[in-house]
């Protein structure tokens, strides 16, 4: 993994650093002693989420690995499936079974693509339930081969053309994303 895609990975890990840190979610938990136990936490979209954990995964079989972080990739996976399964089985089987489109995205993939189909997961007028329900779309079309992004990558390849640059130099226009509700 080189370039942006190596950089999209690794914002995962830094996002996780930080949450055991403390610099990001902290919740006390009440587990009965005289202390409450932290636990540390991130929010990031699944949409993000679900990408770079099988992203993760595929990478980890072109390097080498201990048995401890093995343990630990096949724990976050496990953790993912119980999330999306226990909030709605039907939705979560459908995007395990997409997860798989993502190993071994190309280099030189648009990541810049999975901002637009996060922003529009964000910005479905319905939160809850009724926006996961629209989660297998968002990630079918995240795929390489997807028409969506085929779509996309020719738009950024236009517009680099004109600017003399390559599509993964393009910056967004967005100054900030909408407000959304968790």
């Amino acid at each position: 993994m080189i370039g942006q895609m190596n950089e999209y990975v690794l914002g995962l890990a830094y996002d996780i650093r930080h949450a055991y840190q403390g610099d990001r979610d902290t919740l006390a938990m009440d587990s009965g002693t005289q202390k409450d136990a932290p636990y540390y936490g991130v929010s990031i979209l699944w949409p993000y989420f679900l990408v770079q954990v099988s992203l993760l995964r595929w990478a980890a079989a072109f390097m080498p690995t201990t048995k401890e972080i093995q343990s630990n990739l096949y724990r976050l996976e496990a953790c993912t499936e119980e999330a999306l399964l226990s909030y709605d089985h039907a939705i979560g089987t459908q995007c395990i079974k997409l997860m798989n489109c993502y190993a071994g995205l190309a280099h030189d993939y648009l990541v810049k693509f999975i901002d637009e189909r996060a922003e529009e997961y964000i910005g479905y007028p319905s939160t809850g339930k009724k926006r996961f329900k629209q989660l297998p779309a968002i990630l079918r079309s995240i795929a390489p081969s997807s028409a969506q992004y085929l779509e996309f990558e020719m738009q950024m390849q236009m517009i680099a053309k004109q600017k003399g640059c390559k599509p993964e130099e393009l910056t967004s226009t967005r100054d900030e994303w909408p407000e959304y509700k968790w």
